[in-house]
């Protein structure tokens, strides 16, 4: 739990991390590790995109949407609000997923989000990391309740679906090491991350059971045995473990931890908004390199607006 004063820098570094790794993934999103390597060798700087050269993606859009709610409703989260937040901003250029689309698509319309999802909940809710990529700003709005993060987190994965055992979980597992990466202090012990990561009410999902372990006992491993291992889908189980694999092996630098996540293929996008989000809360954003800062989308829902909400969420705290 923190206390004193909160570095404001790391605010802004925990939510301009989630838009500089997912326009540093986007541009490679859904191809293996071995087909970017065969076609980039090394993904180390902002490439095109389908929408242009450091644009994001709706991992962003919803990130910026929790933020702002958050700050409106200070010590609260208003779901109501939240899926009404979610709508106005839904753009299906940026990739948002075939259910999620369908569900903002009824919220803009018109429908209650409880009555949408009656129909388009998927059985036993989503095990995606739709809930997990956004999640960061939890705990920065709770960072001086651990407990708090873990509810909220779990709460508003609830809003698109994503309340399966291990969609829920995964939004948690993030939520709570970005809370942690706030707390930390550099040079930065893997094991007592790992250690801090151990829940608060009820065990982890197996899945990230397994997965923690192995990340304990493997941070010198190749990238190929983590994709191996960990997986790099939009399973929340795989792609939340493997962003803190990234960020884990190499804690010392921004540019590292999200080269190396966004190389591990698969949803290289959210797997880089992940670990930028928790490079973000240990380093700061003035850490982060120049040369993929100045382009990552900037206006309404880009940067400016990522600044604006780190403050107020940095102000309530």
């Amino acid at each position: 739990m923190l206390g004193g004063s909160v570095d404001r820098d790391r605010f802004r570094g925990a939510l301009l991390g989630v838009a500089t790794g997912d326009a540093l993934g986007m541009p490679v999103e859904g191809m293996p590790r071995t087909g970017i390597e065969a076609s980039y060798g090394r993904i180390r700087e902002m490439l095109p995109g389908r929408l242009g050269r450091g644009t994001v993606t709706d991992d962003t859009h919803m990130t910026l949407s929790l933020a702002e709610v958050l700050a409106e409703t200070p010590g609260n989260l208003d779901q109501n609000l939240l899926a009404r937040r979610f709508a106005e901003r839904f753009d299906p250029a940026r990739g948002y997923g075939g259910n999620t689309r369908l569900l903002l698509s009824e919220i803009r319309s018109g429908e209650d989000w409880r009555e949408a999802l009656v129909n388009l909940r998927l059985p036993g809710g989503s095990w995606a990391n739709g809930a997990a990529m956004r999640v960061a700003p939890v705990a920065l709005a709770f960072c001086r309740d651990a407990g708090a993060v873990l509810d909220v987190a779990g709460r508003q994965a609830e809003v698109t679906g994503h309340d399966h055992p291990v969609g829920r979980d995964g939004a948690r597992l993030q939520a709570l090491a970005v809370l942690r990466a706030l707390e930390a202090s550099l040079p930065l012990d893997p094991a007592a991350f790992l250690d801090a990561l151990e829940p608060l009410d009820e065990p982890w999902q197996p899945e990230f059971q397994e997965a923690l372990r192995w990340i304990r006992g493997n941070l010198g491993a190749e990238p190929e045995a983590a994709v191996r291992q960990l997986g790099t889908s939009g399973r929340a189980s795989h792609s939340v473990p493997a962003s803190l694999w990234a960020f884990l092996t190499a804690p010392e630098s921004v540019s590292r931890s999200l080269i190396k996540a966004v190389n591990l293929g698969g949803d290289t996008d959210t797997i880089g908004a992940m670990a930028g989000a928790l490079a973000g809360a240990l380093h700061g954003w003035e850490a982060f390199p120049r040369e993929w800062t100045e382009v990552v989308e900037d206006g309404p829902d880009g940067k400016t607006a990522l600044l604006r909400a780190a403050d107020r969420l940095h102000g309530l705290a």
